[in-house]
């Protein structure tokens, strides 16, 4: 990654200070028309999959929590399995393998059919995560041992890096039937996804920022498994952009 943000800062730096000279050569080499290329060729692609991690694992159940004691506290892990095919940022850095993001979530049951949910993770190489979502209860039915639920979710996620600096705002429909142990669940969300890059050269006092938003559907199936009163595990197939992904949690719920 930083080996690409050398290269373009190069670039930038180059026809920066052709720019500055009285010989028409800014017009000749376009520089607005590199930065267009720096943001559709790099930026974005990596905005879109940043986003297809920042923005999943926040449900896992169209139904909401009880008021008393309504907790879920637990850990998830969003993954995605390889960047997409033209993230060359992300592909230069780690090869075409599963890259993802870590969360410690807590969720609590509010009054009216809404659901309040918390998460980050402790700060580690460079990466700083928080997030927070809402969830409203649109249906819940019992009918005999199988309950239905239908909610409506909204969140935002951020990461921050050394490099730059992404946002997600999140719009999900979660539908799930739970019958005794297992709870199958469907997800389908649209994560608008900001990065904001700052490529920069100290020598030459030269300093560009590249900012760039992006919105991709983001399709969720998965299971909840309870074998163990008050426990469950989560696993999710997601699919978004153009690559698949596995959300996984466990944890304790009352």
């Amino acid at each position: 990654m930083k080996k690409y943000l050398s290269v373009c800062t190069a670039f930038i730096c180059v026809l920066y200070l052709c720019n500055l000279c009285s010989f028409g050569f800014s017009a000749t080499l376009g520089f607005d028309e590199l930065i267009n290329k720096l943001e559709n060729t790099y930026v974005k692609p990596l905005a879109k999959d940043v986003g297809a991690v920042l923005g999943g694992g926040m449900f896992h159940s169209g139904r909401t929590l009880a008021l008393v004691p309504g907790i879920d506290v637990g850990f998830s892990a969003v993954t995605v399995m390889q960047p997409s095919d033209d993230d060359i940022i992300l592909k230069d850095a780690i090869g075409k393998k599963p890259f993802g993001l870590p969360y410690i979530q807590l969720t609590k049951g509010l009054p009216y059919n809404l659901d309040i949910t918390l998460r980050g993770f402790p700060e580690s190489q460079d990466l700083k995560l928080l997030g927070a979502g809402l969830k409203y209860g649109i249906i819940e039915r019992e009918l005999a041992v199988v309950k239905l639920g239908l909610s409506a979710m909204y969140s935002y996620n951020q990461l921050q890096h050394s490099n730059f600096k992404a946002t997600t705002n999140s719009f999900a429909g979660i539908f799930s039937v739970k019958i005794p142990v297992i709870e199958p669940y469907l997800g389908i969300a649209v994560d608008s996804t900001k990065l904001e890059t700052d490529f920069s050269n100290a020598e030459l006092g030269v300093k560009t920022n590249v900012d760039v938003s992006v919105s991709e559907p983001r399709y969720v199936l998965g299971l909840n498994f309870s074998l163990i009163p008050f426990t469950y595990i989560n696993v999710a197939g997601t699919y978004s952009v153009d690559h698949y992904g596995v959300d996984f949690g466990l944890g304790l719920k009352f």
